[in-house]
């Protein structure tokens, strides 16, 4: 092989990903290969590891790969992420050094310890949904921005597949609003597409948007089937990074800082929080398994389960069982 093999090597692994894996992550994947390769290669001419061929590493190398990363300062979580790719990677080309390496060098291995993150505090809920309800119909710039807020928080639907909502597949009633997201993570592949309900203390504003919407593309004498229509564009969607700046304008309007991924699990605590099923909730939020819903976004808090029990128990007493 040239000078730089593992080079070599993404450029012929790539390809064979293709249909797959989803293009966006295709880009993920091809940015953080091309990153561990880099430091092989410096590893390489630095003389700490054998090669930076990946037909040829060894499990020594995927060790000295994880001690300099840790070395510069970077996190379990991510060396966890590192590895499952290289090993991906690797495997490809009949390499199982990660395998090996995590056989070898157990108390190496990066753990991967994950708290998970928090929900936005109700009165932060009501902020912002009392704010958007007060908005002029005609102020579209702050319309958009309360609208991709104010729905990620009351479907619990994903960035990417916000941006992707389509206007024939919303659907009104006189108490309530449907969303069908025909465009979610992991289509194609292990995505599934689905029907999600605006909570209730949402609809309101939802239903405003929707008229603020078709106020606004009539003036622009436009048709767009996006929920969120590039006005700027003909057809198409609204980029990742525009759906991030119209979340900085609530920020900024309201004064307060939160992620998108925050709103997703609120809508998932605060469901959990009114009685919803769990399984209900980890099917609406396009989960393929309750442990990802509990763990990551949402279950039920301890104290209203040791609450529950208590009562549960003290109705067995009352009744003499408890069966």
């Amino acid at each position: 092989m040239g000078r730089y093999p593992f080079s070599e090597c993404i450029n012929e692994y790539l390809p064979a990903e293709e249909g797959h894996i989803a293009k966006s992550t295709m880009g993920t994947t091809s940015r953080r290969l091309r990153q561990i390769g880099s430091i092989f290669h410096y590893l390489r001419g630095e003389g700490l590891v054998s090669t930076d061929n990946p037909r040829e590493i060894t499990p020594k190398d995927v060790d000295v790969f994880v001690g300099f990363r840790r070395k510069n300062g970077i996190k379990n979580t991510t060396l966890h992420k590192d590895l499952g790719l290289l090993s991906k990677f690797l495997a490809y080309f009949d390499n199982e050094a990660v395998v090996k390496f995590k056989a070898k060098y157990p108390a190496h291995v990066p753990k991967k310890y994950k708290k998970r993150g928090a929900s936005m505090e109700e009165d932060t809920v009501q902020r912002i949904i009392e704010k958007a309800e007060k908005l002029n119909i005609a102020d579209w710039p702050k319309m958009e921005a309360y609208g991709v807020v104010v729905i990620a928080i009351c479907t619990g639907l994903r960035p990417q597949e916000l941006r992707m909502l389509s206007i024939r597949n919303v659907h009104e009633t006189d108490t309530s609003v449907e969303i069908y997201a025909e465009h979610v993570k992991g289509e194609g592949t292990y995505g599934s597409e689905r029907l999600v309900v605006v909570h209730p203390d949402g609809v309101p504003f939802v239903k405003k948007f929707l008229a603020a919407r078709r106020l606004r593309l009539e003036k622009a004498g436009k048709f767009e089937d996006s929920l969120f229509p590039p006005l700027k564009n003909k057809g198409g969607y609204l980029s990742y990074n525009r759906i991030r700046m119209l979340k900085t304008k609530v920020e900024q309007d309201l004064d307060i800082t939160f992620e998108l991924r925050k709103c997703r699990r609120t809508f998932g605590q605060r469901a959990i929080d009114e009685g919803q099923d769990l399984h209900n909730v980890s099917l609406v939020m396009g989960h393929t398994t309750l442990n990802t819903t509990q763990k990551d976004y949402c279950d039920k808090d301890e104290r209203v389960a040791a609450k529950d029990m208590r009562v549960f128990w003290e109705g067995c007493v009352r009744n003499k069982r408890c069966d």
